[in-house]
């Protein structure tokens, strides 16, 4: 793993062993990584997309490089409050429902380590030592 550029705000951009653009954020706690090299139909698009991740090294600018978070995905579940009435029928008569009402959504967030630059780092070795 290679240092090659540290941003006014103080993110760190590495290229890994296998010639893979990383990038470790410390104020907002991700760790992000570019395309893999592998799984080219062709040779001459891996070698292509190697020689641009080697003009970003060699320029101090990862430019326009697309990476992806590698930071463990959490689930987590939301309540909300229904903001309608809700009515009830018991023997053909209507009742206002009058307790509060909840409606909950699962989704999936990427667990942070704000400012802990020991944890982003050892989440990119071990991301480097397993991938690369």
């Amino acid at each position: 793993m290679k240092l090659y550029h540290i941003t006014k705000q103080g993110t760190l951009h590495f290229q890994l062993k296998n010639g893979r653009l990383a990038a470790v954020y410390p104020s907002t706690g991700y760790v992000r990584v570019a395309h893999s090299l592998d799984g080219f139909v062709e040779n001459r698009f891996r070698v292509g997309l190697l020689n641009r991740f080697n003009k970003a090294v060699e320029d101090g600018n990862p430019g326009n490089i697309t990476m992806w978070p590698i930071n463990k995905r959490v689930t987590t579940t939301t309540k909300y409050p229904v903001n309608r009435e809700l009515f009830y029928e018991i023997n053909g008569s209507m009742y206002k429902y009058h307790n509060p009402v909840f409606f909950e959504m699962t989704g999936e967030t990427c667990q942070t380590y704000p400012n802990d630059i020991v944890k982003l780092m050892d989440l990119l070795t071990a991301f480097e030592a397993k991938n690369c």
